[in-house]
């Protein structure tokens, strides 16, 4: 697998902050938020394993994963089995790459176009059949239960004064902007595990899935249609046509085009412009600025005519950081196929 090595910064990086323009220091900030948001999206890939089994009593869902469900398009459900570790590393990369826009996305709280999870105790293994496909609509609408749940506990715990309870829930005093979007409760992606040959990141968007309409379509500005894909279509979950096999490359651009459409209609949820800007940037901005106001989102921190090449964090993560990533996946993988400790 071959790297390029990282794009070098648009100015000196010796220059202290002091001396930065403007321009440098919006520079710096949004390439600092690229590198987080990377890495957080990256961290909380394997977090969520709920159970087919408990879709009428799922466990209270921890702050960290109610925080990477909201602001999400589409759950992309991996079941397990050996190769999951490498296969989600590799999806991530390319979902990643093939969403990400440098200096663009709106990245605030956590926004992406999915959330892996994996579903324990699906009814059968392999390509999915009608019962799987159930089992995991019916999940699905159980999470989103569970989100709107732990929404109305925060809710509730800040609305009441506990000083001591509002500390301990800190992470999601925002709460109301990070928002579980509607296309996530209609639409969700099955990856066809089983047809995984170790492709790389590269390689991996022919890998089949299955794109499965909920019937949940509350808050869209219309239904859920494949007709657009149609001629993509090779198969179907079961004599209903709700759940269609086409590749992965086709079903993360038939989402992106579903996001577009979506935030045409209504503008995307939570409104960027409305976001606050996160406390350490506004804390680093006002010693380095001063008083000078500091106004978001940070897709717009960057003049792109005067930073045209993409550098920074964010860059240094996907030239870098995730390519490693890959590779000590399939360093692994490797090992445990030898039957070797890794």
């Amino acid at each position: 697998m071959d790297h390029k090595p990282w794009t070098p910064m648009p100015f000196s990086s010796d220059k202290p902050y002091s001396e930065c323009t403007r321009e440098e220091i919006l520079w710096y900030l949004r390439t600092d938020l690229e590198g987080e948001h990377r890495h957080s999206i990256h961290f909380y890939m394997h977090t969520y394993t709920p159970s087919v089994r408990d879709i009428n009593r799922l466990p209270e869902m921890s702050i960290s994963d109610f925080l990477d469900t909201c602001n999400k398009s589409v759950p992309v459900y991996i079941p397990p089995f050996d190769q999951r570790l490498l296969l989600s590393q590799v999806l991530h990369n390319y979902i990643y790459r093939r969403w990400f826009r440098p200096y663009r996305s709106e990245i605030e709280h956590q926004r992406f176009i999915c959330k892996f999870i994996t579903p324990q105790h699906l009814p059968s293994a392999g390509s999915p059949s009608q019962s799987t496909v159930d089992s995991l609509v019916s999940l699905n609408r159980a999470i989103c239960a569970e989100v709107e749940a732990r929404r109305l506990t925060y809710e509730e715990t800040f609305a009441a004064g506990d000083e001591i309870a509002a500390y301990k829930l800190a992470r999601v005093k925002n709460h109301r902007l990070h928002i579980l979007q509607p296309l996530f409760k209609a639409l969700l992606i099955i990856v066809c595990f089983e047809s995984y040959r170790n492709e790389d990141s590269k390689t991996v968007g022919r890998l089949p899935v299955f794109l499965v309409r909920t019937g949940v379509e509350d808050g869209l500005s219309a239904p859920v249609s494949f007709k657009a894909i149609a001629d993509k279509i090779d198969g179907y979950a079961g004599e209903a046509r709700s759940a269609i096999r086409t590749t992965l490359e086709t079903a993360v651009d038939f989402v992106m085009d579903l996001e577009a459409r979506e935030a045409t209609v209504f503008g995307l949820q939570p409104n960027p412009a409305d976001s606050s800007i996160p406390e350490g940037v506004a804390g680093f901005w006002k010693a380095v600025r001063g008083d000078e106001p500091l106004v978001g989102p940070s897709s717009k921190f960057v003049d792109i005519e005067k930073y045209p090449s993409w550098a920074g964090n964010g860059e240094s993560y996907e030239s870098w950081v995730m390519p490693q990533h890959e590779l000590r996946a399939f360093h692994r993988e490797a090992a445990r196929v030898a039957g070797e400790f890794y």
